[in-house]
């Protein structure tokens, strides 16, 4: 604000009094419309400036509250969690389930095979019917069936379960990538993320795709002829068809 020697017209009530002049406006004012005109400005400052400035550091303080999940971004992990932890509880369960039939159905098996042996067993026993021969021979059998038994828990049941944490990449499952000027975004990597190529982990001109029950991403890989099967959670695919460069 300036004050002139010379006068001019007020800007607010037009009169020959003006000796205020406004650097930011570029306008004179009579004394009193000059007070009235800086305490507009004052309310004006107040109600743009300092009240946005305030609400804008409320919101930055509330990023640091407990409350997070007020925030989208929160709310959509949260959520993504809980039907992670679904899908593999039920994959879980169906895996149990698999192993308890496996389980029976080797049990049915070895019981079958053992019965006509219990009943010669019992059948000589009560007879009194067996000589060194007949012992020999039906520990053979016995013994035979007890390798198989071994064989399977052992061996055939271990090689059955596969358990593929140790091939899953679970820092990249779901992350959150920073993009400079822009929010932090949730984004999950299903297939790809590693550059493009042919090799089993990249794509080259992925053109349409599809999900099946299980989660598996099928992916028409466009330049590199090929379509790929994408399991969940693996870090690479598998060719289903083409691969073997463009022809005919």
């Amino acid at each position: 604000m300036e004050t002139s020697t010379d006068t001019s017209l007020c800007l607010t009530c037009n009169k020959h009094s003006a000796k205020y002049y406004c650097t930011g406006c570029k306008k004179y004012f009579c004394p009193k419309d000059f007070r009235q005109h800086e305490q507009q400005l004052a309310i004006k400052f107040d109600d743009e400036i300092i009240r946005s400035h305030d609400e804008l550091l409320d919101q930055i303080h509330k990023l640091d509250k407990s409350n997070h999940f007020s925030l989208d971004i929160f709310g959509r992990i949260e959520q993504w969690k809980k039907t992670t932890i679904s899908k593999v509880e039920k994959a879980a369960e169906k895996a149990q389930h698999e192993l308890s039939k496996l389980i029976d159905e080797q049990k049915i098996a070895i019981t079958k095979q053992l019965e006509p042996i219990t009943q010669e067993i019992r059948s000589r026993r009560e007879e009194e019917n067996f000589v060194e021969n007949d012992i020999d021979r039906l520990r053979r059998k016995i013994n035979a069936l007890d390798q198989t038994l071994k064989q399977f828990v052992r061996n055939d049941l271990t090689k059955s379960i596969i358990i593929n944490n140790d091939q899953m990449n679970w820092n990249r499952l779901i992350y959150i990538r920073g993009m400079k000027g822009e929010k932090q975004n949730c984004d999950v990597t299903v297939a790809g993320g590693n550059g493009e190529g042919n090799a089993m982990n990249q794509l080259k001109t992925p053109w349409g795709l599809c999900v099946d029950d299980e989660q598996t991403v099928y992916i028409a890989d466009c330049s590199n002829h090929r379509i790929i099967e994408w399991k969940y959670g693996a870090t690479a695919g598998e060719v289903m068809a083409g691969g073997n460069e463009q022809g005919n």
